[in-house]
């Protein structure tokens, strides 16, 4: 219980803390629990998926050999975080026997597990009740930065050039950040 480090350190057998950095096993995933029906999900449409953000300084770091490319969320600014949204819609299928009222997470992860980046990051959630049997729709609007960023080891928010993975239960969607 004093041991707050949040990201896991395989070294030492440490799994980590929270959703974003747990590696250890699980009894259910974050977000699902039990339900009196199944859902299923596929992605409709994705728009903006292909990012490229031109703007401010690139840095860069090598790891493992690599040339990781990123820049600073602070040094992009609000306005063009807001300016580049991500819509996202989703059909959420009800397979089973009984209406329900389901919550869809949208979660994203970076495509290379880097050590330090999350396992994966809640980036939106909307409930929706669907008919047994019938399909409904949700829709997410995430800004760039929401969407991509992460706290590097020094706590500074950037953005990791690279591909990333949307995710909603078992469908993964794939989108590219180029800088």
């Amino acid at each position: 219980m004093t041991d707050m480090r949040m990201r896991a350190d395989p070294s030492s057998g440490y799994p980590g803390r929270t959703y974003r950095f747990y590696t250890g096993p699980k009894v259910y995933e974050f977000g699902y629990g039990l339900s009196y029906s199944k859902y299923s999900y596929n992605f409709i449409s994705v728009k903006n998926n292909n990012l490229h953000i031109n703007q401010s300084t690139t840095h860069s770091i090598l790891e493992n050999s690599e040339t990781i490319r990123y820049k600073l969320v602070s040094e992009l600014g609000e306005e063009t975080c807001k300016a580049m949204p991500v819509s996202v819609s989703l059909g959420v299928t009800n397979n089973g026997s009984m209406a329900g009222k389901h919550p869809v997470l949208l979660f994203v992860k970076h495509k290379k597990g880097r050590n330090g980046n999350p396992v994966k990051q809640l980036v939106g959630f909307e409930s929706v009740t669907v008919e047994a049997g019938q399909r409904g729709k949700v829709g997410f609007e995430v800004n760039v930065c929401d969407l991509v960023s992460r706290a590097n080891e020094s706590g500074v928010k950037v953005i990791e050039e690279g591909d990333y993975l949307l995710s909603v239960g078992e469908e993964e969607y794939s989108i590219n950040v180029t800088l």
